[in-house]
C-alpha cells in the first residue's frame, strides 16, 4: 500500500464523543491533580486495544532510548499523550496557575519578536501547543494565527469554540491556496503564523528527511513560505516535563536565499529529533510516520 494512503489523514479518531466530554467536564470542575488519577485506566484500555498505535510507539521508542523497550515505556508514552490533552482543557480556559511554565530563553525569544512581530513558527507533534500559545501569549504578547486541518481535528475544533471563541477564530483553516493567501494576510498584519510541519495534508509536496533511523515525508510548503517573504523561521516546542511542569524552546532556523529547502527540511527535522532525545515520551505520532525501503514518497 502506497505510503501517502497510510498517512494519518486516513485514520479514524478514536476518542469519542462521550469520553471528550467526559474528561473535559470532569477537568472543568475539579482541579487538575484529581483528575490526573483518571488517566491511569483510561490510557491502559487505549494500550490493550491500539495495536496499531502501540506498535508506532515501540518503534519509535526503540530508537530513541537505544535499548529494549518493555510495556511500562509504552504506557508512560501513551500516558503523557493522555496529560497534554487534560492540561489542554486548564490551558484554553486560563487556568495557567495549575502549571510551571518557562521559557528556556527568553531574552532572545522577546527581542525577536518586538523586532519583527511577523514570523513562521514550525511546530511538530511533540508535547503542547497548547502551553506555548498560553506563555507567548502571557508574556510576550504574542498573537499567532494556527495552520489547522479543521475536518481531521473536528474534537479539537468542538473544543476550541465551546471553551475559548476568541481562539478559535485565530484558526486557519488548511484547504488549498485559500490558506496561502489567509497566511500571508496574517503576516502583511504583522500576526506571526504557526503550523506543525512534521506530518503532510492531504496531497502536500513532501522531501524525504532522515529522522533517526528513519525516512520520513515533511511537507515543503512551510520552508517555501519562508524563503518567499524572507520570514523567520523558528522550530518551536512546549516541552512537557512531567508533573506540572512544561518548557518553551524556540530555536531559529537560520537560512539564506540559496538554502535548498532538503536542507531547511533537514535543519527542522534535526531540531525535532535533538528535542526527543531530550525527553522521549513528548513525540505523539502514534501511527506509521516513516517510509519502507522501496516506498514512494
Amino acid at each position: 500500500m502506497p505510503y501517502s494512503e497510510r498517512s494519518w489523514t486516513k485514520q479514524k479518531e478514536r476518542s469519542s464523543k462521550f469520553w471528550l466530554r467526559l474528561i473535559r467536564g470532569i477537568a472543568l470542575k475539579l482541579p487538575r491533580f484529581a483528575v490526573l488519577p483518571l488517566l491511569y485506566p483510561i490510557t491502559l484500555f487505549f494500550v490493550l486495544i491500539s495495536k496499531s498505535q502501540v506498535a508506532a510507539s515501540r518503534h519509535y521508542l526503540r530508537q530513541v532510548l537505544d535499548r529494549p523497550v518493555g510495556f511500562a515505556d509504552v504506557f508512560r508514552h501513551f500516558l503523557w499523550f493522555a496529560t497534554t490533552i487534560l492540561d489542554r482543557v486548564y490551558f484554553l480556559t486560563g487556568r495557567t496557575h495549575t502549571f510551571a511554565l518557562q521559557f528556556d530563553n527568553p531574552p532572545n525569544w522577546a527581542e525577536s519578536i518586538s523586532r519583527q512581530p511577523a514570523q513562521l513558527f514550525l511546530g511538530a507533534h511533540f508535547g503542547s501547543f497548547d502551553a506555548i500559545r498560553a506563555l507567548s501569549a502571557k508574556r510576550l504578547s504574542l498573537k499567532i494565527k494556527i495552520v489547522l486541518k479543521v475536518d481531521q481535528n473536528q474534537n479539537l475544533v468542538k473544543l476550541l469554540n465551546d471553551l475559548n471563541p476568541a481562539l478559535a477564530e485565530n484558526i486557519i483553516a488548511s484547504e488549498g491556496m485559500g490558506t496561502v493567501f489567509a497566511m500571508h494576510e496574517a503576516l502583511q498584519n504583522g500576526q506571526s503564523v504557526a503550523m506543525l510541519k512534521d506530518r503532510a495534508v492531504g496531497d502536500e509536496t513532501t522531501v524525504p528527511v532522515k529522522f533517526f533511523n528513519d525516512t520520513i515525508a515533511v511537507p515543503v510548503s512551510g520552508f517555501k513560505l519562508a524563503k518567499r517573504f524572507k520570514l523567520p523561521v523558528n522550530v518551536f516546542f512546549g516541552r512537557f516535563d512531567g508533573g506540572n511542569r512544561y518548557t518553551i524552546i524556540n530555536r531559529q532556523l537560520d537560512y539564506t536565499a540559496d538554502t535548498p529547502i532538503e536542507e531547511m527540511a533537514q535543519a527542522y527535522m534535526d531540531m525535532v529529533a535533538e528535542q526527543c532525545r531530550v525527553s522521549p515520551y513528548n513525540w505523539f505520532n502514534f501511527f506509521q510516520y516513516w517510509q519502507r525501503s522501496g516506498e514512494a514518497e
